[in-house]
């Protein structure tokens, strides 16, 4: 009786807390030095897909349609001001792309930048518990460069491990 009173009776669960992978961004000046965004970032994911729609017809039956390269859009990140890092998911296709949009606080002109991100799916499975993770491997990143200067791959491998990933430069004024 004993024994089985210290023997569990189900396999203790080894999966990890934190089961999402995510990109990890940090905003950085001209000198390579972290610093805190004086504008409101919202940041937008958008992803091209074939999607289906159903089309009512005179009659009032449904006629299903396949649109090809429809673009997705969902806003991540709404209105985040005075941040220095962010951290968005990647999609299920080979390639994500974010448009960064800025509104200032200032009195600069609201404006926006887009980030294309090439990279390779890695599934990875831990157990029958815990399922299936999605771990990417960055391949190429491209970037308009409307308010940023440019953008750095620091690190290629994207997992459930918080780590930065990429440095998006900015110049930045400095007082003398």
């Amino acid at each position: 009786m004993l024994l089985g009173i210290l023997m569990p009776a189900c396999e203790v669960e080894n999966c990890p807390p934190n089961s999402m992978s995510y990109a990890h961004f940090t905003l950085t000046d001209q000198f390579g030095k972290s610093f805190k965004s004086s504008d409101t970032i919202s940041i937008i994911g958008q992803m091209t897909t074939d999607v289906t729609v159903y089309d009512t017809l005179p009659d009032g039956s449904l006629q299903e349609r396949i649109v090809h390269d429809s673009l997705i859009s969902d806003t991540l990140v709404n209105r985040e001001s005075g941040a220095d890092f962010f951290k968005v998911p990647l999609s299920y296709n080979s390639n994500t792309r974010f448009i960064l949009q800025y509104r200032s606080l200032e009195r600069r002109p609201a404006g926006s930048d887009t980030i294309q991100i090439m990279h390779k799916n890695i599934p990875y499975f831990t157990n029958l518990d815990c399922g299936t993770m999605m771990f990417y491997e960055i391949t190429e990143v491209k970037a308009s460069h409307h308010r940023m200067d440019s953008i750095q791959i620091i690190n290629p491998s994207i997992d459930n491990n918080e780590k930065e990933n990429f440095k998006i430069y900015f110049t930045v004024a400095t007082d003398l």
